[in-house]
């Protein structure tokens, strides 16, 4: 028997899923220690991974997501372990030679996001999401979650030449796995394009966004688009958002502008384009346009209802019919397309036993991806 869900539907179906999860495995987490995002706490740099010219793409983002995987795994949104993994992005950025000054911490009480509707999700569907983790602790709920209820993005900033910026966003957290897949996968990215970029003089200034609470309604892009000045959305050349790399062995980029539901193209998408295609001749590479995909969930849709050009990389399986369907099952198409994600396999153990190779490949073919993306030329401007 078939059930097809529809947009809303789907959603509320996730999010009952996820209280049941945080119903039956919350006991297994108790509370932690706040820690204080201050130069001090900061003050002993470590070594970073080493990376040289001949290091392969994709090699340093393996070693951080296994190290993601084995260490901070059950990285739930405002809880004590999804700040733990904060205060380790921070100190792998120190670590690649940034300075502090470099790096923002923008933190947000569950009370304090001001949530808009974004294309597919309403905004009733995120009150009612975030409202759940507004309670007080009880058995339901109590999977570690911080006393002060306080989640956090973490952005490096590397100034470029020009003023327009490229935003580079992937959340960190998790529902109560793992979270190689999703979405260890596009943080290690964003870690290691951060460390490749350190030596490179680039064009346009880039902002790299780790964000904290996605799997609750988006809460941290949408807390970071609130906190953008009109200066800041005039400067966005676009916005780049990686997650769920290992969700398949296709390289899926989905690209657009919102056109009332609608995906369009402009000289930023075509330029993506010719950039996917050379993938193939110079790397023997496949990267698959799907247009319409960028409505898929995923922090990217916090930055849509302001015009902003999109694209969204993710692994998928490329599926019969993949191309066919119905927007109304748009997400439930996505479904069918993952591997590994918001379940007990979504880990990294799990990941390499029944598909060797693929961490491999798709951490190199995004990493290779990522910088010719950073690094192309945008003459015409952006949205």
């Amino acid at each position: 028997m078939k059930i097809f869900l529809k947009g809303p539907m789907v959603i509320m179906a996730a999010v009952v899923l996820l209280a049941i999860m945080v119903g039956v495995f919350g006991a297994l987490q108790e509370g932690g220690t706040e820690i204080a995002f201050t130069q001090e706490q900061f003050s002993e740099v470590r070594q970073p991974l080493p990376l040289t010219p001949q290091t392969p793409h994709g090699q340093i983002a393996k070693e951080h997501l296994q190290l993601l995987n084995d260490n901070f795994y059950n990285r739930m949104s405002f809880s004590y372990q999804e700040l733990y993994t904060a205060v380790w992005i921070v100190e792998e950025l120190l670590a690649m030679g940034y300075d502090w000054e470099d790096i923002e911490i923008q933190e947000y009480g569950l009370a304090e996001v001001e949530v808009f509707c974004v294309p597919g999700i309403p905004t009733d569907i995120i009150i009612f999401t975030s409202n759940g983790l507004t309670l007080d602790r009880t058995p339901f709920f109590d999977f570690g979650l911080r006393e002060s209820r306080l989640s956090q993005n973490i952005i490096l900033t590397i100034p470029g030449q020009s003023e327009q910026t490229i935003v580079i966003g992937a959340h960190y957290d998790t529902v109560m796995v793992p979270g190689a897949n999703d979405n260890g996968s596009g943080t290690a990215l964003l870690l290691e394009s951060a460390q490749r970029m350190f030596e490179v003089d680039n064009y346009y200034t880039l902002v790299y966004v780790f964000f904290g609470a996605e799997e609750v309604g988006l809460l941290g892009a949408i807390h970071y688009v609130n906190s953008l000045s009109p200066e800041d959305h005039d400067n966005l050349l676009f916005m780049l958002n990686a997650d769920f790399l290992l969700g398949g062995h296709g390289l899926f980029y989905m690209a657009g502008v919102d056109l009332g539901g609608r995906s369009g193209a402009n000289h930023i998408t075509e330029t993506w384009d010719q950039i996917a295609a050379e993938m193939y001749s110079r790397h023997g590479l496949t990267f698959i346009p799907w247009p319409s995909g960028v409505f898929g969930t995923s922090d990217h849709l916090a930055f849509m209802p302001f015009g902003h050009t999109i694209m969204f990389m993710a692994g998928l399986e490329a599926v019969e019919g993949w191309n066919d369907y119905d927007p109304d099952y748009l997400m439930l198409t996505f479904i069918q397309m993952a591997r590994a994600f918001h379940s007990p396999q979504d880990n990294l153990d799990y990941i390499n036993n029944q598909w060797p190779g693929k961490t491999e490949h798709n951490m190199h073919a995004f990493s290779l991806f990522l910088e010719e993306l950073l690094l192309a030329s945008y003459d015409e401007g952006g949205n």
